[in-house]
């Protein structure tokens, strides 16, 4: 009975426990699921200041020890963290809501503020600060620049603190119109860290007395004459130095600018060219001038985005300049038109083209010497854009570039095509970074480089046509804008609009892929996140500009709206805009007559029964040109700069047409056409109306001229392809693949070049060659030209490829520097070789991604293969018996792995020009140059083989515009070399 008790108890005592534990889990269970959700804003850095309607203390909320004012509008209705939110009820008045007040702000702070919102489908409901002070300011926002996944939307504004105008207070808040309710959550208050984002260098120039006379007697003529015009005597010696820089350079200066601007009181501009082989961040020739002369932050600004999207502009920022020991204060510094320009950009060097001002301003000098002042529609033949010469900024060919005359040559006949309309555009300008380039003087209002004497381009020699050069785009304040660059586009009368630009629109690839920039460009997806990156050191800047010039005051939000205002005219109004008119209805069929009503292109798409969807496309789609600006337009881009508004009446003039119309066949069932703005993915429809209407060359392009595709015994031309097939061809003209279709080399074709000709392709190449049956190009007379690849969309594929005996492809001047090729094009080459070339480069690849395998490079006339701003690796190839060097890389990023190279002319390995190589398991021999690295370059080898080289390890600086080379060594192996290493000051090698 004990016994049976004992175990009774026992049995309670285990029920108990059981219970205990289940009762302490359903606790623990319950505690963490009403455990209130972690918020983003729990842990915010020092400084930001926060409120999320959480906590009320009477009428004000309360964050971390910071009241707002709003407590009373706390609702439970809707919240995005937590459990409250503000809220603003529907009412006849304006409603206030949370609100905090920064006392006695800083000058020169800035702060990024947001605010999420419910979304509603109106935008009644405001972010706003205000600025109460002697002058106040005021902000809002209500479009948002982002939204979640939970219905709400952020709304976002930044300002700044200025210099020159005391501010007492700023109070962020959040109101509404009362017109329906509306739900805040989430206010954030972000102090921008600007103090260390830019730290302005000081630059001294010291200027002997003497050579200080020189300059001011330069500029009192400029006074009396009232311009400044320089030639090659106003050069004076001087010693330049930086704080960023421990000795001082030797440099030659002048004044610079044509108005008198540039020499106000004791801010002069100045030109200075650096002497030797010295350089300035990189820059050999440079201005200094007054952040005035081009709207200080504005052309900062303008640069960033070009520079963003691949269009060349200048390097441009601000500095401290000090004259002979004297702070002249902040100056802008912006680089001159050399050759550093274009390859700090990751370009070819090629020359830099303008037309000449010259002419223009001798008539402006002649009439201030005549009787004082500039009338505004005086006419000189010698200042019109038809009369200036146009020149290049170097035209002294250089050991480096002997074919610098003819690259002039071809880019003087571009620049006078393009002046005269000779040729459509393609055939003259890299259109897609024309199109960006036009595209951003649109979006930042941004037109005072668009003039015809200011305009600068870059030939590049690879493509054979002009690249424009975005810099000056402001002259002073951006002038009220009423329009974009490309209104009228197509119309026969915008080249009397504006001939210069009027070619330039006429064309409709052009005008395609300028829309398509634009659109992309002026929208908030793409502008907001790239402003919110810039913020920071735009802020910074501004902070240093402000303490000289505290009257200068934007905002970036200001250039958001008005990229919102261009963005708003791309689109047209649906029936608005497209007028469809019935000229007969003949059975099936229905004629009609259509006018476009939109300032910009459109392209009839298709039609259908709705306006809701298309039903049938056209097999042509028809192009609409633009309806020319109306006359009381003609206010737009007034440059204070041009000192004469007589250009207004020419143009008022020039566009009095009436629109154009196109007639258009489709079946009489249709009752609507579908029509889109070339360049912009969005279709609109217009309904048919019953009623009837109311009433000289470049070689580039001389070969594409004559290049002209036919079918032959030599290849086949499909719709998709040019196919070469097994078997000799004899080629003796030029063969162009156009853009849309392949290059085919079928296994077994044996291409013979004769007399010049050369395979060039726009679209990818793919040699099918096989080990039994391989591709073979030859020259065997060895008058042959090469292969070239052009911005194939595609990658192309080289496989069991022979080109043998070939030169570089070349016409009239225009030439390449490889006889295989390719340019912004992605390749991949295995099992293939090319040899006994006659070219500069056996393999040239450029701004492309590559691969190469199992390779070989051999007898050729100088390097063996050269990359320019490419990305690939190279791969158990040889690379023997080449007259210079065997691998040469240029701004690459390149891994070598097991490759043999023997009998190179000089460098086994050149990396240069800011690359970054890496070489596995490699073998040299008998080169006077194992590797070399130079030029802000670093070389990496590991298992490196060096057999009979005369030097191993070779590092230096070659470009004064770059740095010292670097080389890596985590093993090698050394047999047979007279000396190992050979490094020049400054530049370093590790790892022996």
């Amino acid at each position: 009975m004990i016994i049976k008790d004992q175990e009774k108890q026992q049995r309670k005592n285990a029920g108990r426990l059981l219970l205990g534990v289940l009762g302490g889990a359903l606790v623990l269970i319950l505690s963490v699921s009403l455990w209130p959700e972690p918020s983003p804003y729990d842990a915010l850095p020092d400084g930001q200041v926060f409120c999320g309607a959480e906590k009320v203390r009477g009428e004000t909320f309360v964050h971390d020890g910071v009241a707002f004012k709003g407590g009373t509008t706390q609702s439970a209705q809707y919240a995005r963290h937590g459990k409250y939110s503000c809220y603003l009820p529907q009412a006849s008045e304006p409603q206030y809501g949370m609100e905090y007040q920064l006392e006695a702000p800083r000058p020169g702070s800035a702060y990024r503020v947001s605010v999420w919102r419910k979304q509603t489908g109106q935008q009644q409901s405001y972010l706003a600060v205000s600025v109460e002070g002697p002058e106040k300011r005021y902000h809002q926002e209500n479009i948002p620049a982002t939204a979640d996944t939970l219905g709400w939307e952020k709304l976002e504004l930044h300002f700044s603190v200025p210099f020159g105008a005391p501010s007492e207070r700023f109070k962020v808040y959040v109101y509404s119109t009362g017109q329906e309710p509306a739900w805040f959550d989430d206010l954030l208050i972000e102090p921008l860290s600007v103090d260390s984002a830019f730290v302005p260098e000081v630059l001294q120039l010291e200027i002997k007395p003497r050579h200080m006379q020189k300059l001011e007697a330069k500029r009192q003529e400029a006074l009396r004459s009232g311009i400044l015009e320089t030639d090659g005597g106003d050069w004076v010696p001087a010693q330049f130095s930086s704080s960023a820089y421990d000795e001082p350079i030797s440099v030659e200066v002048r004044l610079k600018g044509d108005w008198l601007d540039h020499l106000s009181g004791d801010k002069w501009s100045f030109r200075v060219k650096v002497k030797g082989t010295e350089a300035w961040r990189r820059m050999r020739v440079f201005s200094l001038h007054t952040p005035r002369a081009r709207h200080f932050l504005h052309e900062w600004l303008l640069h960033q985005f070009w520079e963003k999207e691949d269009v060349l502009t200048t390097r441009y920022d601000f500095v401290e300049l000090q004259l002979n020991g004297e702070s002249l204060g902040v100056y802008a510094y912006e680089e001159h038109f050399e050759k550093q320009l274009v390859e700090s950009r990751r370009r070819r060097e090629g020359p830099i083209m303008k037309f000449s001002e010259d002419g223009y301003w001798k008539t402006i000098r002649r009439q201030l010497q005549s009787h004082g002042y500039v009338k505004p529609n005086a006419r000189y033949g010698a200042a019109e854009l038809e009369s200036a010469p146009i020149e290049a900024f170097d035209d002294k060919p250089t050991e480096d570039n002997p074919g610098m005359a003819a690259q002039i040559k071809a880019a003087r006949q571009l620049m006078q095509q393009y002046r005269d309309g000779l040729q459509p555009a393609g055939e003259v300008f890299d259109l897609p970074r024309m199109a960006k380039f036009l595209a951003f003087c649109d979006v930042f209002n941004g037109y005072h480089g668009i003039a015809w004497h200011n305009q600068r381009f870059y030939y590049n020699p690879i493509t054979g046509k002009l690249e424009p050069i975005g810099f000056d785009g402001f002259g002073g304040p951006p002038a009220s804008q009423y329009e974009v660059l490309g209104s009228g586009a197509l119309n026969p009368h915008k080249e009397a609009y504006h001939p210069l630009l009027g070619s330039l629109f006429m064309d409709e690839d052009f005008v395609r892929l300028y829309h398509g920039a634009l659109h992309r460009y002026s929208s908030r997806d793409y502008l907001l996140p790239a402003l919110d990156s810039l913020a920071t050191a735009w802020y910074a800047r501004l902070e240093y500009v402000q303490r000289e010039f505290p009257g200068y005051q934007p905002r970036l939000d200001d250039f958001i709206r008005n990229a919102q205002y261009v963005h708003s005219l791309l689109l047209p109004f649906g029936a608005y805009s497209l007028t469809v008119y019935t000229l007969q209805k003949q059975g099936p069929e229905q004629q009609l007559q259509v006018v476009n009503r939109h300032h910009l292109p459109l392209r009839i798409r298709g039609y259908g029964r709705s306006d809701k969807q298309m039903r049938g496309g056209l097999e042509h789609p028809v192009m609409l040109p633009a309806r020319m600006p109306r006359v009381y337009e003609m206010r737009l881009r007034r440059d204070t700069t041009l000192r004469n508004p007589g250009f207004l009446e020419q143009k008022a003039m020039a566009v009095q047409a009436p629109p154009g119309s196109t007639s258009v066949t489709i079946g009489s069932a249709a009752e609507y056409l579908f029509y889109e703005v070339p360049g912009i993915d969005s279709l609109f429809a217009a309904p048919i109306l019953a009623q009837t209407p109311p009433g000289h060359l470049t070689g580039r392009q001389l070969l594409a001229e004559e290049a002209v595709l036919d079918e032959n015994s030599a290849y086949s031309v499909a719709a998709d392809a040019v196919v070469f097939p097994s078997g000799v061809h004899e080629i003796r003209k030029t063969v162009i693949v156009p853009a849309g279709r392949q290059l085919i080399l079928e296994a077994g074709a044996n291409i013979r070049l004769y007399n010049g000709a050369s395979l060039l392709s726009y679209s990818p190449l793919q040699a099918l060659g096989t080990e039994d049956a391989p591709v073979r190009i030859s020259a065997p007379n060895r008058d042959g030209g090469g292969l070239a690849v052009f911005g194939a969309p595609l990658p192309s594929s080289v496989a069991y490829m022979v080109a043998e005996g070939l030169d570089a492809p070349q016409y009239k001047g225009w030439s390449l520097t490889g006889s295989v090729n390719f340019y912004e094009s992605e390749v991949r080459m295995h099992n293939s070789a090319i040899l006994q070339n006659r070219s500069e480069d056996a393999l040239n690849i450029i701004r492309s991604e590559f691969k190469l395998e199992r390779c070989y490079i051999g007898e050729t006339f100088s390097d063996g293969f050269d990359a320019d701003f490419c990305k690939g690796e190279v791969v158990a190839c040889r690379i023997e018996n080449t007259g210079n060097d065997g691998l040469d890389f240029s701004g690459s990023t390149v891994t070598i792995r097991d490759c043999q190279l023997k009998g190179n002319g000089d460098k086994g390995i050149s990396v240069g020009e800011e690359s970054d190589v890496t070489v596995f398991g490699t073998r040299i021999k008998g080169a006077p140059i194992g590797v070399a690295s130079k030029d802000l370059s670093v070389l990496r080898v590991r298992d490196l083989s060096l057999i009979d080289c005369r030097q191993g390890f070779v590092a230096y600086q070659k470009k004064p515009e770059f740095g010292p080379g670097t080389i890596i060594v985590e093993s090698h192996q050394a047999e047979g070399v007279d000396r190992l290493t050979n490094i020049a000051e400054g530049n370093t090698l590790l790892g022996l």
